[in-house]
C-alpha cells in the first residue's frame, strides 16, 4: 500500500518551484517569436554553473536566451512538458520517470557522473551509524529525484524496504528547514543542501559512490524538447559547445573556475571545494564508454527503470533500445566538428 502511495505522488508531484538565481530568471510561458531558447538549470557546484556564470550560453546562443533556476529536475520537466523551457538539467532518476512516462525529449550531453554529491546525511547525535539504523526512522527526500533513487538503492543494498522507514517527500529548501526543526534526522539530497545539513550537526554516512560496487550509477544528464530540436538544431550545437567551454575553464584553471561557482552560489572557494567530489566528462569523454559508448548510459537508465517499476513507482520499464534511442549523441559529434575546423 505505501509504494502505491508513493507511486501516486510521484505522479502528481508536478507543481513548480521556480526560484531566482545567477545567470537565472523566473519562469514563464516561452514565446519562442519574441526570444531565444529557455534553458532549465539548478544551482549546482559543476561546470554548467560555470558556463552560466560565466555567459559562455549567450556568447553561443545569443544574448536572448532566457535562463531559469529550478529546484528540481521533476520541476524542469513539468515546465518541458508544458513547452515553457527548451533545455533542462536533470539527473537520471527524472530523466528515466520522464522518458518512460511519455515526455518527448532527447539526452544530448552527460554534465557529471556522480560520485560524492549525492548522500545520506543524519544527525550527529542521532545515534544512526549505518543505513540499517535507519529503519522506523523519519528521511527527508525529494521524491522522484536522484536523491530519492539513492535512498531506496541503498536501502536495498542494505537488506531493507521503503516500508521499513518513513519517506517525508520535501524539495530541497523544505529538507533545510525540517532539519532545522528537528522534523527529520536523516535526508538523501545532493548538493550543495548535502554539505549545508552537513555543517548544521550532520555526517554523511553514504554516498552514491559507495553503492557503485552494487551497480548503481547516477548520472546528470542535459536534455531538449525534441521540437526544438528538431526546428533549431543549430541553438542545441551551440548550447553543447557553451558546456565544453565551461569544462574547458574548469580544466585549465580549476581555482578560478570554483570561484566562479562560489560567486553563483554564494559560498566560499573552500565550500565549492568541499562540494565538487563528481567526474565532470568533456566534450570528447561523451563518446567513451565511460558516458555514452558501449551503451553505458542507456544501460544505466535502464537499471534505474528496472528499478523503479520493481518499485512500483512507474508503470513500464521499457527496454534497452527504448533508452538507446532516447539519446542523440549527433549534436555533441556536430559541436566537435565544428570547435575542430575553427581550431586550424
Amino acid at each position: 500500500m505505501k509504494k502505491k502511495i508513493i507511486s501516486s505522488i510521484i505522479a502528481s508531484a508536478l507543481c513548480l518551484s521556480i526560484l531566482s538565481g545567477c545567470g537565472s530568471s523566473e519562469a514563464k510561458t516561452a514565446d519562442s517569436s519574441s526570444k531565444g531558447a529557455v534553458l532549465a538549470v539548478q544551482d549546482l557546484p559543476d561546470c554548467t554553473t560555470v558556463s552560466k556564470q560565466e555567459g559562455y550560453f549567450q556568447e553561443y546562443m545569443g544574448d536572448n536566451i532566457d535562463i531559469q533556476k529550478f529546484s528540481a529536475g521533476r520541476d524542469i520537466l513539468t515546465a518541458m512538458t508544458s513547452g515553457s523551457v527548451d533545455f533542462g538539467q536533470i539527473g537520471i532518476c527524472p530523466t528515466t520517470t520522464g522518458l518512460t512516462t511519455g515526455i518527448d525529449y532527447k539526452i544530448i550531453y552527460a554534465e557529471s557522473l556522480k560520485r560524492g554529491s549525492d548522500g545520506l546525511v543524519v544527525k550527529a547525535d542521532s545515534g544512526i551509524e549505518s543505513v540499517t539504523d535507519l529503519k522506523g526512522k523519519k528521511v527527508g527526500v525529494t521524491f522522484a529525484s536522484d536523491g530519492h533513487y539513492g535512498l531506496l538503492s541503498a536501502l536495498e543494498a542494505a537488506g531493507l524496504t521503503a516500508n521499513d522507514v518513513e519517506m517525508v517527500n520535501m524539495s530541497t529548501s523544505e529538507l533545510s528547514a525540517a532539519w532545522e526543526r528537528g522534523d527529520i534526522e536523516a535526508a538523501y539530497t545532493w548538493e550543495p543542501t548535502l554539505g549545508n545539513l552537513k555543517n548544521s550537526n550532520g555526517k554523511v554516512i553514504l554516498t552514491i559512490g559507495d553503492l557503485l560496487d552494487s551497480g548503481y550509477q547516477t548520472i546528470n544528464f542535459h536534455i531538449v524538447r525534441t521540437a526544438f530540436a528538431e526546428e533549431h538544431p543549430e541553438q542545441v550545437v551551440a548550447y553543447i559547445k557553451a558546456l565544453k567551454k565551461g569544462v574547458d575553464f574548469y580544466e585549465s584553471d580549476e581555482a578560478a573556475a570554483k570561484q566562479s561557482i562560489a560567486t553563483c552560489l554564494e559560498k566560499s572557494v573552500d565550500e565549492v571545494d568541499a562540494l565538487m567530489s563528481d567526474l565532470y566528462p568533456n566534450l570528447d569523454d561523451q563518446f567513451t564508454d565511460a558516458v555514452f559508448g558501449n551503451d553505458n548510459a542507456a544501460n544505466a537508465l535502464l537499471k534505474v527503470s528496472t528499478f523503479l517499476k520493481g518499485q512500483d513507482l512507474i508503470q513500464d520499464a521499457k527496454d534497452l533500445e527504448f533508452f538507446k534511442n532516447a539519446i542523440d549523441t549527433s549534436y555533441a559529434e556536430k559541436a566537435q566538428e565544428e570547435l575542430s575546423a575553427e581550431s586550424k
